[in-house]
């Protein structure tokens, strides 16, 4: 009995902190979907001290005057933060891709950023408050000129968001993001900025 109260513990501290997963978040004019890969959910990589992450995500944009479309795709570096139990930071990089379509600014051009990436996640002692698993969530990436490709100028991102595992493997999320992608002739174009809903399975 007492094994398998151990074992039980051990496969559920690993639920709470590996990220593996995929998600579909909205808002009024925004559509994204979003994965992670943790390389704790790959038996080949279980033995390294390092964890691995991979960090993907596609946004469409619709709202009469803008059409555009971004692709990410990123690769961090996670460890926890000694000290305080639940904490995780991930630093790493991540390759930007947009078409940007807007016809209020006259803009209709491709952009490309390799801006590095920073995240901290902190997830909440099992079973406080007799509440489902809660995260929280905040992610910079940054890319200046010197990591701009063509004429893209910088990319700036930042997001900060919450989750409940209300389900077994499957969480309810919401957060705020604010993403610029700059070009030579409007060095501060905002892409998408403001809050977001959505639902995300785990495993």
């Amino acid at each position: 009995m007492f094994k398998k109260v151990i074992m039980s513990s051990i496969i559920t501290s690993g639920v709470l902190f590996a990220q593996s997963g995929v998600g579909i978040n909205v808002n009024k004019d925004d559509l994204e979907i979003e994965g992670t890969l943790d390389s704790r959910n790959l038996a080949a990589l279980q033995t390294s001290s390092t964890i691995y992450l991979g960090d993907f995500n596609f946004i469409n944009i619709d709202s009469g005057d803008v059409n555009s479309k971004l692709v990410g795709v990123g690769f961090g570096a996670t460890n926890k933060f000694e000290g305080v139990e639940g904490v995780e930071l991930t630093f790493g990089a991540k390759l930007i891709v947009s078409n940007i379509e807007d016809d209020r600014k006259n803009i209709d051009d491709w952009f490309s950023a390799l801006p590095l990436m920073g995240m901290i996640r902190y997830t909440f002692p099992p079973l406080m408050f007799n509440i489902p698993p809660i995260s929280l969530e905040g992610k910079l990436l940054y890319a200046p000129g010197a990591l701009a490709f063509g004429d893209s100028d910088n990319y700036q991102e930042f997001r900060v968001s919450g989750d409940i595992e209300m389900i077994e493997n499957v969480k309810i999320y919401a957060g705020y993001r604010n993403i610029i992608t700059g070009y030579e002739t409007d060095t501060n174009y905002v892409f998408s900025n403001g809050f977001y809903g959505g639902i995300k399975f785990i495993y």
